[in-house]
């Protein structure tokens, strides 16, 4: 649940202020998805105060599991949460307008320039730089998680059956959240 601040900086910002930090996010993240995290963790929680880490962790949370992209699910429901449907409009608006952007540029000019050997080399680079951004992510929302033998034993797993069963990760969600249905209500110890 957000703190007074927070509250109080929702009722401050102008839809031109969502569509300014969103660009921001869709304009700074590379590699989509979990990448966003530490971008979307820096610009709405660190720096704006506009959520804190619980409401942050629950946001992502929801938007992993609804078909469709994470920075737009996201964006869509920090909007709705700051500023109902025009809050979500200027969100989502923000942080698809430079992927929007970047798309039309790479058809238009870059396209040709992707066989050159420099070109390759920095998208080797930027992969690696997305690798330490997704580990970030899960060290800064993994940590907002009760570290317990429960929580720890369905991480492993949730692991173990990705990887030996390679089943679809929307698969092993909804597993999760069903094993998390028993094992984490209330009254449990």
């Amino acid at each position: 649940m957000p703190d007074r601040d927070s509250h109080r900086a929702e009722r401050e910002v102008t839809l031109w202020g969502i569509f300014w930090v969103f660009f921001r996010i869709g304009l700074l993240t590379f590699g989509g998805g979990f990448a966003m995290l530490p971008v979307l963790n820096y610009e709405l929680h660190a720096k704006r105060n506009w959520i804190d880490d619980a409401a942050l962790t629950d946001i992502v949370s929801v938007s992993t599991v609804f078909p469709g992209s994470i920075a737009v699910n996201s964006a869509f429901l920090q909007g709705l949460r700051m500023r109902g449907v025009p809050g979500v409009l200027a969100a989502v608006a923000g942080v698809v307008t430079p992927s929007i952007i970047v798309i039309l540029l790479i058809a238009a000019f870059l396209f040709r320039f992707t066989t050159m050997d420099i070109v390759r080399a920095f998208f080797k680079g930027a992969g690696a730089a997305i690798t330490g951004e997704i580990a970030y992510a899960a060290y800064v929302f993994g940590r907002g998680s009760a570290l317990n033998l429960r929580t720890i034993g369905l991480t492993a797993g949730i692991l173990v059956i990705l990887f030996t069963f390679r089943i679809h990760p929307i698969v092993a969600i909804f597993i999760s959240g069903a094993v998390g249905m028993f094992i984490f209500r209330k009254g449990k110890p």
